[in-house]
């Protein structure tokens, strides 16, 4: 159990005159301070956190490669290539809020301390990326780069025992990232990958990072399989009326790879 404070917000693009608020274990005085200080803008407000280590990644990922080589295309190889992929996870977490803390806000739900809050998400992330591959010498080790856009989905819950909001945010931007490859036998390789997301919006995910290590299977020219472990950090940083997110989860991945040329 976490409770993080954040910087009062810096907007109020999102500011609204419906907003529900209920003062568990506190004085009618303190709701009605809250529900003041809902009028302007600077509102401190507590970052919604959660951390999950025990979810299941499932992903699927297609490639074009778009080289001449000999290989089947689902071997790794030295060349150019198209990826696109698409990963998800669910997770809960719970999160204390002290006397003395600013509230939580989503979705004009207003959620004073002290009481506890479950926090649950559902995150999904697609990207199309173009990849880089190259592995000199002898060839046994590789280096990748890639560099595309990401569209990341997430629909979050904080519930209270007397109250409950959801809301849902999509966002687009830019992502990058690089990885090694060790071709341990012609089908199979290890793969470790770190790539980082990046958007401007300030309502939703405006952050991600992600690290992820594989050994991976070749059962067909254009189909293998990836069984690994993968960690992520989502955040949404500067939110408008409502609270900062930070979600950290991580669990094992088992990855399709569907190649052509």
């Amino acid at each position: 159990m976490r409770s993080s404070p954040r910087e009062p917000s810096a907007g109020c693009g999102r500011a609204s005159s419906r907003v529900n608020i209920r003062c568990p274990g506190s004085s009618l005085l303190a709701g009605m301070l809250a529900a003041l200080s809902l009028g302007g803008c600077g509102l401190a407000t507590t970052r919604v956190d959660a951390e999950d280590n025990r979810v299941f990644l499932p992903a699927v990922r297609a490639t074009l490669d778009l080289g001449e080589g000999k290989q089947p295309p689902s071997e790794p190889q030295t060349g150019y290539a198209v990826e696109i992929g698409i990963t998800g996870a669910r997770g809960s977490d719970s999160q204390f809020l002290s006397s003395g803390q600013a509230p939580v806000i989503l979705n004009d739900t207003v959620f004073l301390p002290p009481q506890e809050l479950k926090n649950e998400f559902a995150f999904s992330f697609a990207d199309v990326s173009w990849r880089w591959r190259k592995f000199p010498g002898k060839g046994l080790l590789g280096l990748e780069v890639l560099a595309g856009v990401g569209y990341s989905s997430l629909g979050l819950t904080v519930s209270s025992p007397t109250q409950r909001a959801s809301d849902h945010f999509a966002t687009w931007g830019p992502q990058a990232g690089l990885g090694l490859i060790w071709r341990m036998q012609t089908t199979t390789s290890l793969q470790a990958r770190a790539v980082g997301f990046l958007s401007g919006t300030t309502l939703g995910v405006n952050e991600a990072s992600r690290v992820e290590l594989f050994l991976a299977k070749t059962f067909h020219e254009n189909l293998s399989l990836r069984l690994g472990y993968a960690v992520w950090n989502v955040k949404g940083q500067g939110q408008n009326s409502m609270s900062d997110f930070q979600l950290r989860f991580s669990g094992p991945v088992l990855a399709l790879d569907i190649s052509g040329r």
